[in-house]
């Protein structure tokens, strides 16, 4: 047998193992297969909705008014000092490290 003819015979084979895996993945994905409890809805976002409210569930807390005083904002904090003496702010960077 040539290398061309061992190259389609495993080929054949690898499919047919490729057709019967997904044959069985799919049996175990159907319907039928998988129980019938409480089914989980969810909205248009992805997260799951719940149909009725747990027990003891409390009312979320109201918010504030719309009235209320707001705080005054925080000053800006004062600029930092200016370097004093020969320091230079913005130092030649080709100059030498002395």
């Amino acid at each position: 047998m040539g290398f061309m003819d061992k190259a389609k015979q495993l080929a054949e084979q690898a499919q047919q193992k490729l057709d019967e895996a997904q044959k069985n993945f799919n049996q175990s994905n159907s319907p039928e297969s998988q129980p019938q409890g409480d089914a989980v809805k969810y909205d248009e976002h992805g997260r799951p909705i719940q149909e009725a409210t747990p027990a003891g569930a409390t009312a979320p807390p109201a918010a504030e008014p719309a009235d209320a005083p707001a705080e005054p904002p925080a000053a800006d904090p004062p600029p930092p000092p200016k370097p004093a003496g020969d320091a230079n702010a913005s130092p030649d960077p080709f100059k030498p490290i002395e």
